[in-house]
């Protein structure tokens, strides 16, 4: 079984569950901006102004003010089709009627937040090559759980060019249970035929921690993704600063 080494602590691990946005790439150069365009595109449409754009950021966590994700917001973690259900929500509350509202977000909201990133979007959190291909030279299986859509994760994959570390990619849009469910967990252990005590999950956000917590797995967080420090130590079994702290022991 591969030994592996997580910040100061040895473990034997079969599996190592990735979240994408926050943990491999930085979730903020993406998520937020590409929802302030969502919003002003919204408050453009409906004549809604900055009170609209206010309203739609909050309603899906995230301060625009600060420019700031709030972690267990629909932002941060929801799939796509709930955070549009969310927004739609927010038009009705704003006066628009229902249908109405939803042909708007389907207009202005999720054809942004689904599209494939552009190159200045994607920033890896750290040198992603070295790291998955020692593991997987170690004999580690790894595999990547995310609320984003499955043709926009498989691009950014290819993008980045390290699809072929991964034995499971589970995305938000797939049949079956979806993050934070703790029965994605299970399904990869199942699937790669690894028992959950030998399954770490690694991620940035309160969400992924307490999945893995709930499906009996180790949680490591992710500093600098959605989650503050003082939020996820209260949850994560070891804080990290990036994936580079995983690593096979010897």
């Amino acid at each position: 079984m591969p030994l592996l080494h997580i910040a100061g602590t040895t473990a034997q691990v079969d599996l190592v569950v990735f979240d994408k946005d926050g943990t491999l790439i930085d979730f903020h150069r993406v998520w937020g901006p590409r929802m302030m365009r969502a919003a002003v595109a919204l408050a453009a449409a409906t004549g809604g102004g900055s009170e609209l754009i206010g309203h739609l950021c909050w309603s899906v966590g995230y301060d625009h003010e600060q420019a700031l994700v709030l972690d267990q917001g629909p932002l941060a973690t929801a799939p796509h089709d709930q955070l549009e259900s969310v927004v739609v929500t927010a038009l009705f509350q704003s006066g628009q009627p229902w249908d109405r509202a939803r042909a708007l977000a389907r207009e202005y909201l999720t054809p942004l937040m689904t599209a494939e990133l552009s190159a200045a979007e994607i920033a890896p959190r750290t040198d992603l090559h070295q790291i998955l291909a020692a593991l997987t030279h170690n004999g580690t299986r790894l595999a990547i759980a995310t609320t984003d859509c499955r043709r926009a994760t498989e691009k950014l994959l290819d993008q980045l060019e390290i699809a072929g570390y991964f034995n499971t990619v589970l995305c938000g849009d797939d049949p079956g249970p979806v993050k934070p469910d703790p029965a994605v967990l299970t399904a990869l252990a199942r699937h790669q035929d690894v028992a959950l005590p030998q399954v770490i999950m690694v991620g940035d956000s309160i969400s992924d921690l307490a999945m893995a917590h709930s499906a009996g797995v180790t949680s490591i967080g992710v500093r600098g993704g959605v989650g503050s420090e003082c939020e996820l130590s209260a949850h994560a079994d070891i804080l990290i600063d990036d994936i580079g702290a995983i690593r096979p022991a010897g």
